[in-house]
């Protein structure tokens, strides 16, 4: 009986050991979003005034390395996409900002790119509307398997 119980114990530890050993490593991406009145200032001390604040939205996903990831938000007249992309290896991502508005039926889009950012820097767009700004704060960070990604997400 003694060797049986052994034999299960090793054959679940090696189970999980080979797991870890296949896990793929991941992107976690998290993205704070602020609505700000028009009246608040957006200077050097951002990460001051955003602690006061209370996100919006805070939509977060995992990707693979070297896969673009996407994140919309809005509605059928205006929209705003982040895409994310992190290199080979996931030492640095790249970000853009797609502002979309339906004008005439027609989509119309501007593009902010931002390149070579390094892995857990936090980097910062922002889109006007008519009586407010939203300030998007995104950050892409590489963890070596899924689970470390998700665990990270429960951690904020």
């Amino acid at each position: 009986m003694k060797k049986h119980v052994y034999l299960l114990l090793s054959s679940i530890a090696l189970f999980f050991v080979s797991y870890q050993t296949n896990a793929e490593p991941v992107f976690a991406v998290k993205a704070d979003i602020y609505k700000l009145k028009n009246e608040i200032t957006i200077d050097s001390k951002i990460s001051e005034t955003l602690n006061s604040l209370t996100p919006i939205h805070q939509p977060m996903l995992l990707a693979l390395l070297n896969e673009s990831a996407q994140i919309e938000i809005g509605d059928k007249k205006q929209l705003t996409s982040l895409e994310i992309k992190a290199n080979e290896d996931g030492s640095f991502f790249n970000a853009s900002m797609k502002l979309k508005d339906k004008t005439d039926g027609q989509w119309q889009s501007i593009t902010s790119f931002m390149p070579n950012i390094p892995s857990g820097q936090a980097v910062y767009f922002s889109r006007t509307f008519i009586d407010s700004v939203w300030l998007i704060k995104l950050t892409g960070t590489r963890y070596e398997s899924e689970e470390l990604g998700l665990a990270s997400f429960k951690k904020q």
